[in-house]
């Protein structure tokens, strides 16, 4: 398991804990190992302000992650990440941008998010249907998020 894999699961461990109706969309180390910065982009069902980058912030220096990283905590912005399955049903029908890992080589790839499947999502591109599994996606945001 990759340190980052590993920090994502510490991640929403103490989130899902501490604060249970945070949605945590991305985790992301930046930087080099001896100086790291932990970004942590949130979703809250009230929308993310200050208070809230202040609470998650206290959860994850609360079980330490504070002694390793520098930790930064940000609102999904206008194209949030999807990371879970259940951010990719919430995004069925929108457009969404990928990269993707395609046989050892890193793509792009932007479409109509059609289908959500056990392990991956069909994209209606303008160049066809694509099936894509989970594991294959490196990164993915939606285009055109749902106002709130």
């Amino acid at each position: 398991m990759s340190e980052r894999d590993a920090v994502e699961r510490e991640v929403d461990s103490c989130l899902s804990q501490q604060l249970p109706l945070i949605d945590v969309r991305e985790v992301t180390l930046v930087g080099s190992a001896s100086s790291a910065t932990l970004r942590v982009v949130v979703d809250h069902p009230e929308g993310v302000d200050h208070g809230v980058c202040e609470q998650v912030t206290r959860a994850l220096q609360s079980v330490g992650l504070n002694d390793r990283y520098g930790i930064e905590v940000w609102s999904p912005g206008p194209e949030p990440a999807l990371r879970t399955r259940d951010h990719y049903l919430q995004a069925c029908g929108h457009r969404i941008a990928l990269r993707i890992d395609d046989h050892g080589k890193k793509r792009s790839r932007e479409g109509v998010l059609e289908a959500v499947t056990e392990s991956g999502i069909r994209l209606v591109t303008p160049t066809g249907v694509l099936d894509i599994s989970f594991i294959d996606i490196r990164r993915a945001y939606d285009r055109e998020p749902s106002a709130t």
